[in-house]
C-alpha cells in the first residue's frame, strides 16, 4: 500500500524539529510499501528531498509563494505516481492541502483522507483568531464532502461534522506512553535545577509552539495573578523561546520583574521530558484544541493539569479527577485552579496519579488504528478498524 501525505510540517523535510513527527512517520512506514510526504516550503528556504527511512521520503515544494503550492504539489505527485502508484492521499488539514488532494482524487481516482488536527468547525474562538479563518472555513466546506475518510482527534470534533460524521474515525495522534517510564538521572535533574536557579521553586509549565491559538497572553495574565498569592513559582514555557524582555512584547512585559521565567524553544524530547518531571502543574491556555497531546503527556508523567475547556481538553480531562477545566479566556479561573494545586500538594499528587492511570487506559500508540483505517479504505475488511 502506497500513501502520500500533503501538509505543511517542515520537520518532515529537514526543517526545524518540532515534536515527534519524524518518529511517528517512520513508524507508519513500517506498515507500508511507500510513504511519500509533500510539504509546503518556500524556495528561499533551500530545503531538499529528505529521507526519513528507506521507504519514507519527504519532498519540499520549494514554491515561489503559497499561490504556487497546489500546482507544485500536483507536479510532485505526478512524478511519484509514475514511480509507484499512490493508493491513498492524506491531507494534513481540510484547507489548501485538501484542495490539492481533491484535484488529485478527481484526476487519478485515488482514495482521499482529510485530517482535522485542529478544531475548525462550530468553533467561534477559532474564527475570531484571524479574518482568514472565515475563508479557510469556506474551503473546508468544499473539501470535506469529497473525502472518503475523515480523521479527527476527538469525539467532540466528530459530532461537529454533522452529516459527514459517518465518514469520520476518532484516532488521536500516537503517543509513546512507555517512554515516560524511562528514568532520568536524579543527579542530572538536581544539577539542572541548581544551574538554572530553579531549585526550591514550584514550576508552572506550558508546552507548545508560539501561536495565537495557544493564547499565551492569557497564561501570562493568569500567572501574574498566581504570583500575588505564591511568590515561590517559576513560569517555564517550552516553545516560547521568542519571548524576552528585550522583545518589548507587551503581554510578556506585564509579568512582574520579580517573577522568574524560563522560556526556551522546543528542543529534543529528553529536554521536554525533563521539564515534565520537574513541573508542579502543567497549564494550557489555548483558545481551541482538537486534542491536547501536552495534557496527555503531562498526565503520563504523573502531573496534574489545568486547561481551558477546549474540545480536545474536555476529551482528556475529567474535571477534578486528573486536572481542572476552566472557561476559555478566563484568566482568574485559570489562576484560581493553579493556586489550589500549589497550596494542596497532596491533592495535586493524587490528581497526577489519577492522570497516569487514565492515560494508560485510554491512550497509547494509535499507529495500528491509523493503518487499519487505511486498510479499510482500500477494502481490506479483515484488518478494518
Amino acid at each position: 500500500m502506497n500513501v502520500l501525505n500533503i501538509g505543511t510540517d517542515k520537520t518532515l523535510v529537514g526543517g526545524e524539529k518540532l515534536g515527534d513527527a519524524i518518529q511517528r512517520h517512520r513508524r507508519y512506514g513500517e506498515f507500508l510499501d511507500h510513504l511519500d510526504i509533500v510539504v509546503y516550503t518556500n524556495k528561499k528556504e533551500g530545503l531538499n528531498k529528505f529521507e526519513i527511512s528507506q521507504n519514507v521520503i519527504g519532498y519540499p515544494t520549494n514554491s515561489i509563494s503559497k499561490l504556487f503550492f497546489i500546482p507544485d504539489v500536483l507536479k510532485i505527485f505526478k512524478k511519484i505516481n509514475q514511480d509507484h502508484k499512490v493508493d491513498i492521499i492524506v491531507c494534513q488539514d481540510p484547507f489548501l492541502p485538501a484542495v490539492a488532494g481533491c484535484l488529485l482524487k478527481k484526476k487519478y481516482k485515488v482514495k482521499l483522507q482529510i485530517n482535522f488536527h485542529g478544531d475548525f468547525w462550530q468553533n467561534p474562538s477559532w474564527l475570531k483568531e484571524r479574518w482568514l479563518n472565515i475563508f479557510f472555513l469556506l474551503i473546508s466546506k468544499f473539501t470535506v464532502p469529497k473525502a472518503d475518510l475523515i480523521r479527527v482527534m476527538s469525539h467532540g470534533q466528530k459530532e461537529k461534522l454533522g452529516k459527514y460524521k459517518e465518514k469520520a474515525r476518532v484516532i488521536s495522534t500516537p503517543i509513546d506512553i512507555e517512554k515516560y517510564n524511562t528514568e532520568i538521572d536524579p543527579e542530572s535533574i538536581h544539577e539542572f535545577l541548581i544551574s538554572n536557579q530553579l531549585n526550591n521553586k514550584k514550576i508552572i509549565l506550558g508546552v507548545g509552539r508560539q501561536d495565537r491559538v495557544k493564547n499565551y497572553p492569557l497564561l501570562f495574565k493568569a500567572v501574574k495573578l498566581v504570583f500575588n498569592d505564591c511568590k515561590d513559582i517559576v513560569l517555564a514555557l517550552i516553545g516560547g523561546g521568542g519571548f524576552t524582555r528585550e522583545s518589548n512584547d507587551l503581554t510578556y512585559n506585564q509579568l512582574p520583574y520579580e517573577l522568574k521565567t524560563y522560556f526556551a524553544p522546543i528542543a529534543d524530547s529528553k529536554f521536554v521530558d525533563l521539564f515534565y518531571r520537574i513541573a508542579y502543574v502543567v497549564v494550557s491556555s489555548s483558545n481551541s484544541e482538537s486534542f491536547g497531546k501536552v495534557l496527555v503527556e503531562a498526565n503520563a508523567h504523573g502531573k496534574p493539569v489545568v486547561s481551558t475547556a477546549t474540545t480536545g481538553a474536555k476529551e482528556i480531562i475529567q474535571d477534578g479527577y486528573n486536572g481542572f477545566l476552566v472557561p476559555i479566556g478566563d484568566a482568574q479561573a485559570l489562576a484560581d485552579k493553579i493556586v489550589y494545586l500549589l497550596n494542596n500538594p497532596d491533592k495535586a499528587k493524587e490528581m497526577g496519579e489519577n492522570g497516569r492511570r487514565l492515560v494508560k487506559e485510554k491512550y497509547g500508540d494509535n499507529t495500528q488504528k491509523i493503518i487499519s483505517a487505511w486498510q479499510e479504505l482500500m477494502g481490506n475488511k479483515n484488518n478494518a478498524y
